[in-house]
């Protein structure tokens, strides 16, 4: 079927690793266009990633940390940040995905939780190892050894052993600690209960002076209601730390270890070029758990920038990149489209038109929650269509496709045979949107958008035909005939309707090329890149430069 002849296109999405952040909304500058040299790092004056092993990254310096989160450790149910000491910070909060409060916002579900663990002093032996390989944070100073992880095998579940150092009490470290805390607190916008719970088990008997170990667990749960997510957390605190240390870690390890069998990118050559691209696969394989419906916010959950929104990144970002490496955690991102696939209807119900109309931001409930003007950035749809294409024609999963990826990618096709009108021209139009390159503000025929549009409506005729299903006859005469801008004297696509060649906030007509793939001669794609690719500003979004990279390589060139 026509489908199944796309799928080598599938291949160019395995440099899009990064775990992009989503556009800053910054004012339109004239900054000249950006230079993008590699920066380097002075490892003898900062400490910082002092080897070339591809999976470890380590620092001497106990004050690397000064000025950012620290260290993310996640499972994509439960997120948390790691200071200098090896422990989180007093300042440390834990995200659980999908949990956000009454104003949508993704909201800490624990904090607190820091171990009394002395800071580093002054001339002390010190390192620290992220051990991307393991998914395991390693800290050494004062004669400590302190081991965390969050559990990959375990969703609910945060682990940190010390091992050595002295005791200079005889109080049981039990005691010493308190009794484990019990935080909860109810999440108003998904009506859900959310609990942490912590327990610590130490080895028994030991003297003043003697060398210590201990192990705390603490669990985040959730539950219909305070006492089941109680409940939940205790009882899973309760059960890691009956399994013992070790037990815990091998188990997380195992996961990792199968993880990486399929993902990752080999780069000949470079060391510190492999240990970033290991680093960002990492990352993102580490924020999405397999089996749920949640999806990734630009920060993942690492903190709440953006509110812990999700936006076109997920999609058009991580989602390609996930798929060829981890399908099974790049289906979440459509779960949990497809979860909100009726008020994706309800929004363009409410507009006037068919179908479903993904929202820019959207969080617990899957309503629209940006601000006011970027609701109109219309191409988040085309993604999302995109995404639940790529994802069928990469894995041929037919029963998915029929109960999950056609209501999705018919809504979105519907959308735009909608939203598209005909002008005198003959052509479709889609008319006052948001293009990404969001300083030109509301814009007619962003080309961007409509090619993805065009993408979407002749991959859901492809799709009814694979799930016997009428196709809707306005998909095909709307891709044939939808607004694509094109500069004939630069033999270029145009970003919009009445482009210029004022900067860009972001990548934007470049991205008919990839990730929209409008069908062009490859002198048609060259000169549409060295139109655009020159014009985004310095201050804009670091996501323009991997989608360059891209691009460039779909070219033949460097980046």
């Amino acid at each position: 079927m026509i489908l199944q002849k796309r799928l080598p296109a599938l291949a160019a999405p395995l440099i899009a690793l990064l775990l992009a952040g989503c556009p800053a909304n910054n004012p339109a500058t004239t900054d000249a266009p950006p230079v993008l040299p590699r920066k380097t790092v002075d490892a003898a004056s900062t400490g910082a990633f002092q080897n070339t092993d591809p999976y470890l990254l380590s620092t001497t310096d106990p004050e690397a940390h000064r000025g950012n989160h620290g260290i993310y450790l996640s499972n994509g149910t439960i997120g948390a940040t790691f200071g200098a000491t090896g422990s989180a910070t007093e300042k440390s909060v834990t995200f659980r995905a999908g949990v956000y409060d009454a104003k949508e916002t993704l909201a800490p579900v624990f904090t607190g939780y820091a171990l009394p663990i002395a800071a580093p002093k002054a001339g002390e032996t010190y390192k620290q190892t992220l051990d991307i390989k393991r998914g395991v944070l390693v800290t050494e100073h004062g004669g400590r050894t302190i081991t965390a992880f969050v559990s990959a095998a375990k969703p609910d579940i945060v682990v940190l052993n010390i091992k050595g150092g002295t005791r200079t009490d005889a109080t049981p470290i039990g005691e010493r600690f308190g009794k484990p805390e019990t935080v909860s607190g109810k999440t108003e916008a998904t009506t859900r209960y959310v609990c942490g719970d912590a327990a610590t088990g130490t080895e028994p008997n030991k003297e003043p002076g003697a060398s210590e170990s201990f192990t705390t667990v603490y669990a985040v749960s959730e539950g219909k209601s305070e006492a089941a997510a109680k409940e939940a957390a205790y009882n899973a605190a309760q059960s890691a730390l009956a399994s013992g240390f070790d037990a815990l870690l091998a188990a997380h390890e195992a996961v990792w270890a199968a993880r990486w069998k399929t993902a990752g990118i080999e780069i000949e050559g470079d060391p510190e070029a492999q240990q970033l691209v290991n680093k960002l696969t990492f990352d993102l394989l580490q924020s999405v758990a397999v089996g749920g419906d949640h999806s990734v916010a630009p920060e993942a959950l690492s903190g709440d920038f953006y509110k812990g929104h999700i936006f076109w990144d997920a999609d058009i970002w991580m989602f390609p990149s996930l798929l060829p490496q981890y399908p099974e955690a790049a289906r979440n991102l459509l779960d949990y489209r497809y979860k909100h696939l009726p008020e994706a209807r309800k929004i363009a119900a409410n507009a006037g038109f068919a179908g479903a109309d993904y929202p820019w931001e959207s969080a617990a409930t899957g309503q629209e929650v940006a601000p006011s003007g970027f609701s109109t950035e219309r191409h988040v749809t085309g993604g999302v269509g995109f995404a639940a294409t790529q994802y069928y024609l990469a894995t041929g999963d037919a029963g998915w496709l029929r109960e999950r990826g056609y209501p999705v990618i018919s809504g979105v096709a519907d959308h735009f045979a909608s939203r598209a009108k005909k002008g005198g021209d003959g052509a479709y139009h889609i008319n006052k949107v948001f293009g990404p390159d969001e300083n030109r503000g509301t814009v007619n025929d962003n080309t961007y958008t409509n090619a993805l549009a065009k993408y979407c409506l002749e991959s859901a005729g492809d799709a009814a035909k694979a799930v016997n299903q009428p196709a809707n006859a306005q998909w095909g005469v709307v891709a044939k005939n939808i607004a694509l801008p094109f500069d004939k004297k630069r033999g270029a696509y145009q970003a919009r309707a009445s482009d210029d060649d004022r900067p860009t906030k972001q990548a934007d007509g470049e991205l008919v090329i990839y990730p929209a793939r409008l069908s062009m001669d490859k002198a048609t794609a060259e000169k549409t890149f060295d139109y655009h690719s020159p014009r985004p500003i310095k201050t804009g979004p670091a996501m323009t430069a991997s989608m360059h990279a891209l691009i460039a390589a779909r070219l033949g060139r460097a980046a």
